[in-house]
């Protein structure tokens, strides 16, 4: 055998020597940087109570081919119930200062801490995420997710509700708008007057109807009026609220979806009548 020979087969070897050791090192660390970072977390459980839960769950998950000491499972264990029950008291206590905020707002925050209900606003704060969610009729009502921060969530909701809830609306006008846009509708799908037609289809045409006359004239972005699910939703709980549901002498009705439609949003709206109460609409229609 060539030295060249001898020197390849020689540097094989140590390459797969290398791979072999470069692997066990990486199922190890799969062990070690969890170890650390519930060792950092442990310094103040209650402020660490997501790091501690989520190297926990890490720990639990550790690679099998690792020997470890006896003594590990009973200590992951034992992690995993402080664990818990820091995350729980940690999302208690974060409930009960967001409660807090909001009283004095002159609002009553009501459900468990996961899911809390501020008028018809939904809040959910995800610890392990460190984030909060806040949905109206099942839609975001926030660009993104809010940090897990009392005064922002606070600040979030009430931009929402100013956004949604307050705005200037003349509901007369709004449903000969949306009656426009059902005449629209049935003309593009060819059918006649009175008859079931698509409340997503309805709903498009009516962000058309509601455009301003510059942007009929020159269609582009900067002309365009945004009209978001969440204000269509509210609007129509308006519309029903206030029961103006009639538009020269032709009636708005709303057709329930069947299950199969449901989570098509191409095919079916939810549409709010409280926090967590509401219906998914297929059809819109308008009768005399």
């Amino acid at each position: 055998m060539s030295e060249s020979a001898d020197l390849a087969t020689l540097a094989t070897g140590l390459g797969e020597v290398r791979r072999q050791l470069a692997g066990e090192v990486k199922l190890r660390q799969a062990i070690i940087k969890p170890l650390d970072q519930a060792q950092r977390a442990l310094k103040d459980p209650h402020k660490n109570a997501v790091e501690l839960h989520e190297a926990t769950a890490l720990l639990e998950n550790a690679p099998q081919e690792v020997p470890v000491p006896t003594t590990y499972d009973k200590l992951v264990k034992e992690l995993r119930t402080l664990a818990d029950e820091q995350l729980s008291e940690l999302e208690f206590t974060f409930a009960r200062d967001l409660r807090e905020a909001f009283t004095s707002l002159g609002i009553e925050l009501e459900g468990p801490p996961h899911e809390m209900i501020a008028e018809l606003f939904v809040i959910r704060p995800d610890l392990r995420k460190k984030q909060v969610g806040i949905t109206f009729s099942r839609q975001p009502v926030t660009k993104g997710a809010v940090k897990l921060n009392v005064e922002k969530v606070v600040s979030a909701y009430q931009k929402a509700r100013k956004d949604i809830c307050e705005r200037k609306v003349d509901y007369d006008e709004l449903l000969g708008e949306l009656f426009e846009a059902y005449q629209r509708v049935l003309k593009l799908t060819d059918k006649s007057p009175g008859a079931r037609v698509s409340i997503v289809q309805c709903y498009l045409e009516l962000v058309l109807v509601r455009q301003p006359l510059g942007f009929r004239k020159d269609p582009n972005k900067s002309k365009f009026v945004d009209y978001p699910k969440t204000h269509f939703a509210y609007d129509l709980l308006e519309l029903r609220r206030q029961q103006k549901l009639s538009y020269q002498d032709h009636r708005l009705n709303l057709g329930t979806a069947t299950i199969d439609v449901t989570s098509d949003s191409t095919k079916a709206m939810y549409l709010a009548t409280g926090a967590n109460e509401g219906q998914f609409i297929k059809d819109l229609y308008f009768t005399n």
